[in-house]
């Protein structure tokens, strides 16, 4: 059936020319100005074109002829206008002309624009009357079904990769057909039935309906027909051909896929070449299953690796690559090792390249000696410091690890007499005798630090250790000589030097300076010199009026603090008598009376003379009265005499002056008057004591003698007795307490988590001597083998000086001895326990911190996973572990006394594949004081495993589709989409159709893809409506 042509847009202008009377012009015109008629193409000679309406003009008169004639637009001759008087109406009839060789082509013209014109003729006798008329005819040459479809080009060739997706177009072919209408619909289809692609019947897209596999077939090749829908509904007509070659393009699907085969752990600095071998695998074939290359692309910033392909392998599938060693590897440059990230690239286009990391472990090799912080240590330490005094702790590293990093100090120089010893694990360096500046102030130790590897591997390093002793006053003065004898001459002048004491302390600077002093309790007339040690007068010493004999207590005294050191000395002065005073007559200015009968030699008067210079001999002279030596003086006794008469003498008185010497020095002229008397000689009376009288003035000089001899008597024996009980021992007395321990604790609990230098308790003891023999110190003796304690010596404060840790050690016995600075030393010794008290310092560590399990998803409530274990390494609260689940979520729980992880909700593998669970091992801290206890986590991913447990489920629940009843064989009308979350066979799907079997049914479903496709023609009047139910099925079990 031809197309209609749609109506002509017509823009003409009709003009009527009137020749004549113009009344009848006016109603001589066309129905209609212009007319649409159509014509099938094709169309032989005399075949009218048929109008939509009737046309021409109406009847005038009946002696009016009427014609047709086409004026315009008929340049082929196809047309020829005709007229047909029916009635009053002459009708317009257009046909096509015979004879002509064309005909009319819809294709070449689709439309004429016809311009005819209708002249009317009428005779009146001779006058003529014509009249026109025009309008304007649009023919529509109607399409008939005289072309096949055509394709160009007639041969397609398209390359398409393997992984195109479903239902993804592949190419479009493309067939014209001129003609209208269904004439010109073209329907697609395959020649050959095919189950891999299929063609839209109208668009002639083609698309893939089965996934490519270029291992099973390289090339498709297949036919498709193009042909139009005027044949399809007739019959007949012969489709269109044109050969479509699909070239299926392998696709590089498939990463490369690294096996890694570990050889044994690199030991560092070995010539170890090769560290792993690397086998490279691509399931692809062809150059895309060929591996282009392996390389290092992080981890290695310094170029120590290189990646080289194992001789004799060609680089194919399956390639084998060595990984090399190319430098000398250092562990401790990288503790941690190396972590390497090789890069496997194939040749495939786009090349796929796949990463993987490969841990490198070096294995520690003895190559680090151990290292001192410092080269040389200082220190200084008191000579008074106890045995077993901690002096200083050397810190030693090694860089190596294990055995190789441990640390064994010893002292293997400048130790000769075994002063220091030293904690070999520790490092802490302690004295092991009593020290003596005196001996020895200087000492330079070496330590060796030898580490712990294998024997003839073995390092070691070694650290100078000078130690400074310092002089703590332990050593008293010394005199030259412990008693000394000298004499001193009286009457020097105050401040004369009598004599020089010197000392000697064997300590050093102020503890060496000394000070002199008179440690006599009774004041003395001499004083010393408090630096010289000289001794000087403080005043005129008289022998006769003083002490003859002194004895004082010199006393040394050096600076040092807190307590000074004394000494003293006992130095006997003893005064020299000097002939220092003048003879002193008993008695002066006698007068008396002697008869001049006295006889020669009577002796009237003795003239005695005392000196107070000891042992001097007096002896007498006369001065003067005496020229005529009528008297005789006696020179040892001092006796007066007489030597002639007297009688015979003028004078009535004589005056003798006489005086007496020491030898130096002379006594004052003593006077002495005679009266001489002329009495009558008598026998009786001249023998008579009364016969010669004097008169004498007493000077009471022995008086004084005696005095002052009973004086210097009594004050040398009163002295001397009171010196003896004054003086002083030597060193202030002997050391003869010994130190005694003040409410010494029983025990001493500590946490272990008390800071450096923190105390822990204050040591207390008492000495009842005085001086430095009641001065203590303390001393830890024994009992910490890991040098954490310290006890400072003066104050007997007990601190921490290391870090403690019960986990180590839980008590230490302390060997506390506290020593008095005496001589000989007396101590005295008491066994401290220390208790380290748990402190919640260690968080529960599990024994697996990451760990993965595997359990289906229809695993029952109360199903247990397994089983966490976490230890915790304190005590008591502290190391009870109580395990809890951090992560959020329904499915699980942990019980939080055995730590089993149990399934507490259904599981679903295809809304949650894998669980990623926190859970936490808490201790429970007894202490009030923590905000917290400490804890630590664990990740456990739990894999679920896949149970068939979900049925195909169509992305609709029923699809309606419109099908023409001409739609061609092998036409999809629908794709069918069901998805299963099931893994493996669970998830693989099938399709088909239930109710008819697919021999009767038109339709058919392909039962991998659920594509649904004509296998018959359709037929409307015979159905409208076709109803399938199409099944989805897995392949699981069950």
């Amino acid at each position: 059936m031809g197309a209609r042509c749609s109506p002509a847009v017509w823009l003409v202008t009709l003009l009527i020319v009137s020749l004549l009377v113009p009344a009848l012009q006016e109603s001589f015109r066309f129905t209609r100005p212009h007319y649409n008629v159509t014509i099938p193409e094709n169309s032989v000679g005399k075949t009218y074109v048929t109008p939509e309406e009737k046309m021409g003009v109406f009847r005038l008169d009946e002696d009016v002829e009427v014609r047709f004639k086409i004026v315009s637009g008929d340049r082929d001759k196809f047309f020829k206008a005709e007229e047909r008087l029916v009635g009053d109406f002459w009708f317009l009839l257009i046909r096509t002309k015979t004879g002509n060789v064309d005909v009319l082509n819809r294709e070449r013209k689709d439309r004429y624009f016809l311009d005819v014109r209708a002249t009317a003729t009428k005779r009146d006798g001779k006058k003529m009357t014509y009249l026109e008329a025009n309008a304007t005819l649009s023919v529509c040459v109607l399409d008939t079904n005289d072309l096949n479809p055509l394709f160009y080009p007639t041969e397609y060739v398209e390359t398409v990769a393997e992984d195109l997706p479903l239902h993804s177009s592949v190419i479009r072919v493309a067939a014209e057909d001129a003609d209208l209408g269904r004439n010109g619909e073209i329907y697609y289809s395959f020649q050959e039935n095919t189950e891999q692609f299929a063609v839209h019947p109208t668009t002639g897209v083609i698309s893939l309906t089965r996934p490519l596999r270029y291992s099973e077939r390289e090339v498709h090749e297949l036919t498709v027909l193009a042909q139009d829908r005027g044949t399809v509904l007739k019959g007949g007509g012969k489709p269109s051909t044109a050969k479509l070659k699909i070239f299926v393009k392998q696709v590089n699907l498939h990463s490369p896929e690294l096996y890694v085969h570990h050889l044994p752990d690199i030991v560092e600095n070995s010539n170890a070449d090769i560290y792993a071998i690397v086998k490279v695998m691509d399931r692809d074939d062809g150059v895309h299953g060929e591996i282009k290359s392996l390389e290092i692309v992080d981890g290695d910033p310094d170029g120590h690796f290189r990646i080289r392909k194992a001789k004799g392998n060609g680089g194919l599938k399956g390639s084998e690559y060595n990984v090399e060693v190319l430098k000398l590897l250092d562990r401790e440059t990288a503790p941690q090792g190396y972590n390497l990230t090789l890069r496997a690239v194939d040749r495939g286009i786009p090349p796929r390249q796949t990463y993987m990391s490969i841990p490198v472990h070096l294995a520690d090799l003895n190559d680090n000696a151990p290292v001192f912080d410092r080269m040389i240590y200082e220190v200084d330490v008191p000579e008074t410091a106890p045995v077993n005094s901690p002096i200083i702790r050397l810190k030693v590293s090694d860089a190596d690890q294990g055995r190789n990093a441990q640390v064994f100090l010893e002292i293997v120089g400048g130790n000769e007499g075994g002063e220091f010893h030293i904690n070999a694990d520790t490092g802490m360096l302690y004295t092991a005798v009593c020290l003596d500046a005196e001996s020895k102030a200087f000492y330079t130790l070496t330590v060796s630090a030898i580490d712990q590897g294998n024997a003839g591997t073995r390092k070691q390093s070694s650290a100078k250790v000078k130690i400074q002793v310092i002089d703590t006053n332990d050593n008293d003065p010394l005199f030259d000589s412990a008693e000394l004898q000298v004499w001193v001459d009286e009457n020097q002048a105050a401040g004369t030097s009598v004599t020089k004491v010197t000392a000697r302390d064997k300590d050093s600077g102020e503890n060496a300076y000394i000070s002199y002093s008179i440690a006599n309790l009774n004041p003395v007339p001499f004083e010393i010199d408090h630096f010289s040690g000289i001794i000087k007068t403080t005043q005129v010493l008289d022998y006769e009026s003083m002490r003859r004999r002194y004895v004082l207590h010199i006393r040394a005294s050096d600076w040092g603090a807190p307590y000074r050191r004394q000494t003293e000395m006992k130095l006997t002065i003893k005064l020299r008598d000097v002939n220092d005073n003048r003879p002193q007559f008993e008695k002066i200015e006698c007068v008396g009376h002697l008869p001049r009968y006295t006889p020669i030699g009577t002796e009237i008067l003795t003239l005695s003379a005392l000196d107070f210079d000891a042992g001097n001999i007096i002896s007498y002279r006369t001065v003067s009265g005496n020229e005529d030596g009528c008297f005789n003086l006696d020179s040892a006794t001092g006796i007066l005499s007489v030597t002639c008469d007297l009688s015979d003498l003028m004078v009535s008185e004589r005056e003798v002056n006489v005086t007496a010497t020491d030898g130096t020095h002379f006594a004052d002229v003593n006077k002495v008057k005679l009266k001489l008397i002329a009495a009558k000689k008598d026998s009786d009376m001249f023998s008579s004591s009364n016969s010669v009288s004097f008169e004498c003035k007493d000077t009471g000089v022995a008086r004084r003698l005696t005095e002052a001899m009973d004086s210097v008597k009594k004050s040398n024996v009163a002295h001397n007795d009171s010196e003896v009980f004054a003086m002083m021992p030597s060193r202030y007395g002997d050391n003869v307490h010994t130190p005694e321990f003040i409410n010494f604790p029983h025990e001493i609990q500590v946490n272990e988590s008390a800071p450096i230098r923190s105390t822990l308790a204050k040591i207390r003891a008492r000495d009842r001597d005085l001086g430095y023999n009641g001065n203590l110190i303390f001393g830890i003796t024994s009992g910490d083998n890991d040098s954490v304690f310290r006890i400072e010596p003066e104050t007997g404060e007990l601190k921490v000086i290391g870090y403690l840790d019960r986990e180590r050690e839980t008590e230490y016995y302390l060997n506390i001895t506290v020593y008095d600075q005496g001589r000989p030393q007396k101590t005295q010794s008491r066994l401290l326990p220390v208790m380290i008290l748990d402190v919640n310092d260690n968080a529960p560590k599990f024994e697996r911190p990451l760990a993965s399990f595997r359990v289906t998803e229809n695993a029952l409530n109360g199903t247990a996973i397994f089983r966490l274990n976490a230890t915790d390494p304190d005590v008591g609260e502290n190391a009870n572990v109580a395990y809890s689940l951090v992560t959020d979520t329904p499915h699980f729980r942990v019980d939080p006394i055995t730590g089993v992880l149990y399934v507490t909700a259904p599981l679903d593998r295809e809304k949650e594949e894998v669980y990623e669970l926190k859970i936490r091992a808490s201790d429970r801290a007894s202490d009030p004081k923590d905000i917290e206890a400490l804890h630590s986590e664990a990740i456990v991913r739990v894999f679920i495993d896949d149970v068939n447990d979900n049925a195909p489920s169509f992305s609709l629940q029923s699809y309606s589709v419109k099908v023409r009843e001409d739609t061609p064989i092998g036409s999809v009308v629908a794709i069918l989409d069901a998805t299963d979350p099931d893994l493996g066979q669970g998830g693989d799907i099938r399709y088909s159709i239930l109710g008819e079997s697919e021999v009767d049914s038109p339709f058919t479903v392909d039962r991998l893809t659920g594509t649904v496709r004509t296998v018959k023609l359709l037929d409307y009047e015979e159905r409208q409506v076709h109803s399938l139910t199409v099944r989805a099925r897995d392949r699981g079990t069950p």
